[in-house]
């Protein structure tokens, strides 16, 4: 595949063939492995929470989540040392001065675009406060458990769908079959939520899409954790709104939501409105042209599995190696 070049952003998304040399058809087994060796170790560690609490079987729970996250972390670290042989940090978790402000850049990300729709409902006097039940310090409590529940379940699945699986597929087909490929996954884990319908599937799609172009810019699962993190929780925290379909409890400032339901999503929440799919489209157009986004250093010196696709972008030029450039639908042949 060409390359082709951007003097306003420099944003590429599809790599060349010399980047899928290295792997050839043994990317299709590497992803196998690594999603049985997931579903192996969440069997166990599930198992292991259920049987130390009983009651949170078929519940949300911060253990359960804790337990999918440790299973995430846990399959990629096999597989990045015992088959890549590199550093497990360098799915994008590298500790280093930026995951914080990574972090801190994600959560504005996902809190602005949410909130601009918390915003235009409130113009179309579509969102209504309910106000907030008595009793401060448990409301303070169950606040922040929903706050940890939520960015556990951010970080397992960006950690599962974003990390690994990314790296390997865009390194043997390409950044636009690895960010496609894992938003269509990610659409598929919402499928199956209380009132999901296509609106909602589509939207779902758009976000994984958006998180698949950040994460390619950045190299950075802080970046993207953040960013999913912020969404949910200013969905279902901040003014108590379905997230998904699924009704988190313990927000900060209850509300309920009226109007079309085309463009506010009705019980299934703003996901599934059309005031969401233009905010997310927005979202994508932002962090796809935006040179404001670079990848992280410290991910780099660990040696991804993409190193080969970094290294063409790095090729291109200063200006390109400046913006970590991506450019959607650009080639030349």
């Amino acid at each position: 595949m060409g390359r082709g070049g951007d003097g306003a952003g420099g944003v590429l998304l599809e790599a060349s063939d010399g980047d899928t040399v290295g792997l050839g058809w043994a990317w299709g087994w590497r992803l196998v492995s690594y999603v049985v060796l997931l579903l192996l170790l969440a069997l166990v560690l599930q198992g292991a929470v259920a049987l130390i609490y009983p009651a949170s079987i078929g519940e949300l729970t911060v253990w359960g989540a804790a337990a999918a996250c440790g299973a995430a972390l846990l399959a990629t670290w096999v597989m990045m040392s015992a088959v890549e042989s590199r550093p497990p940090a360098s799915i994008g978790l590298a500790l280093s001065y930026r995951a914080a402000r990574d972090s801190a850049a994600g959560s504005i990300l996902g809190f602005a675009l949410v909130s601009s729709v918390l915003v235009a409902m409130v113009a179309g006097g579509w969102l209504h406060r309910l106000g907030r039940a008595p009793g401060g310090s448990a409301d303070l409590g169950a606040t922040l458990y929903v706050t940890v529940l939520l960015m556990l379940a951010a970080l397992f699945e960006e950690v599962a769908v974003r990390g690994y699986v990314f790296q390997v597929l865009a390194r043997a087909r390409g950044p636009t079959i690895a960010i496609g490929s894992t938003a269509l996954v990610f659409a598929g884990l919402h499928g199956a939520n209380p009132g999901v319908g296509w609106t909602a599937i589509g939207n779902t799609l758009l976000a994984g899409i958006l998180l698949g172009i950040l994460y390619w810019r950045t190299l950075s699962l802080w970046w993207v954790t953040g960013a999913h993190f912020a969404w949910n929780w200013t969905m279902g925290v901040a003014v108590g709104l379905p997230v998904s379909g699924l009704d988190v409890g313990a927000p900060v400032v209850g509300m309920t939501a009226t109007g079309p339901s085309l463009l506010t999503g009705g019980d299934y929440g703003p996901e599934a409105g059309l005031l969401l799919t233009l905010a997310t489209l927005v979202g994508i157009v932002w962090t796809a042209r935006t040179p404001r986004l670079s990848r992280d250093p410290a991910v780099l010196a660990l040696g991804p599995i993409i190193e080969t696709t970094v290294e063409r972008a790095v090729e291109t030029g200063p200006r390109q190696q400046r913006d970590s450039g991506i450019r959607l639908g650009s080639e030349e042949a």
